[in-house]
């Protein structure tokens, strides 16, 4: 969908058609990259019943918008993988801008269950399974002691519909101060100069860089945070130094994922692909030399149009960017590990 929009761009009013669907299809679902991950935080009493109601809501996305065709012929679909079970809430970063992680052997498990769910699919983990009303669900077991598929719940109850309301913060609070740090600066700084939000989407060309740290496996929960913490830190100081931001910190399950951007409004300069490059070295450098445990580290380069912007519901939404040059590095980190590899006008170059 990015590709056609950006072969066809040529007014304000193709982005807004763009940032329109972005945030139709997304605030409709309510909910990294192109994954949405929705939590529900209940006793573990509740489990068993609230793993229903989810597999129901489910369900309900994926009769709306499992198959969602667009006016330009891309149509954009859903796979949904649930798991249930304990998780962690970690905060890295420092004073000045700080990023949630969710992460724990639940988490992995969802983002396995996922990656086995088709176009239109719902799959659970094992121990989603386990935990659940187990004669409720008809299913097919896709792999033992892994995951199962679900056809549908045999009885429907009837859930209390109710949203979680937005939070309204009164403009001098400490907690909205602490927010902020949650927020990229070039987005910060179009709010406070009362830019709406929905006039900040736009196609740039942006150069991005993507860092992937895979630990050992035998890395305690503890020391693992730090080491995130630390990479956090790093990362952060050398790209805001060379130009770039920290945009986001994806947990995966070996390990994380740094992806940094170039040429954000504020931020344009004419030699950001180099500046990259300078500031990929240096990381590369020192999370093999300071970060123990560490299994491998990949950092995967490209450059090119992408979309940038506010995507989400009215009461969540967020900064971000999308398009296939970012998901083509997350496939150069996959051909080329423990490598920088940096791909301009089709060509792909090794460093480290």
């Amino acid at each position: 969908l990015i590709d056609r929009f950006s072969l066809t761009c040529k007014s304000e009013d193709d982005m807004d058609e763009l940032a329109h669907i972005f945030s139709y299809y997304i605030s409709a679902i309510e909910v990294w990259w192109n994954v949405l991950l929705a939590l529900w935080t209940v006793e573990r009493n509740q489990l068993s019943d609230i793993i229903t109601l989810v597999a129901k809501c489910s369900l309900e996305i994926q009769e709306k918008f499992g198959i969602y065709h667009t006016r330009e012929g891309q149509d954009l679909q859903l796979k949904i993988g649930l798991s249930a079970g304990r998780i962690s809430h970690v905060i890295v970063g420092d004073e000045q801008r700080q990023y949630l992680l969710v992460i724990g052997r639940n988490v992995d498990n969802v983002q396995l269950a996922q990656r086995f769910a088709q176009a239109n699919e719902i799959v659970l983990s094992w121990n989603c399974w386990k935990l659940c009303e187990q004669s409720m669900f008809e299913v097919e077991i896709m792999r033992e002691d892994e995951a199962v598929k679900v056809g549908d719940i045999l009885f429907v109850f009837l859930f209390s519909e109710t949203l979680r309301s937005a939070l309204e913060l009164d403009p001098d609070s400490a907690l909205k101060q602490t927010l902020r740090k949650h927020i990229m600066k070039n987005l910060l700084k179009k709010i406070d100069e009362g830019h709406p939000v929905e006039y900040v989407s736009e196609f740039r060309t942006v150069t991005m860089v993507l860092v992937s740290l895979e630990f050992h496996r035998t890395a305690r929960m503890l020391h693992l945070c730090q080491l995130i913490q630390e990479a956090a830190l790093y990362i952060s100081t050398v790209i805001e130094k060379g130009g770039g931001q920290l945009s986001r910190i994806f947990m995966f399950e070996k390990g994380c994922m740094f992806l940094c951007v170039f040429g954000l409004p504020g931020d344009k300069k004419p030699d950001e692909c180099a500046r990259a490059l300078e500031s990929s070295f240096s990381i590369f450098r020192f999370c093999w030399e300071n970060l123990a445990e560490t299994k491998l580290v990949s950092i995967g380069i490209t450059n090119g149009p992408v979309f940038c912007g506010v995507v989400g519901a009215v009461a969540r939404h967020e900064y971000t960017v999308i398009g296939p040059k970012v998901s083509l590095m997350a496939r150069m980190i996959t051909a080329y590990p423990g490598l920088v590899s940096s791909l301009s006008q089709d060509r792909t170059y090794l460093g480290l």
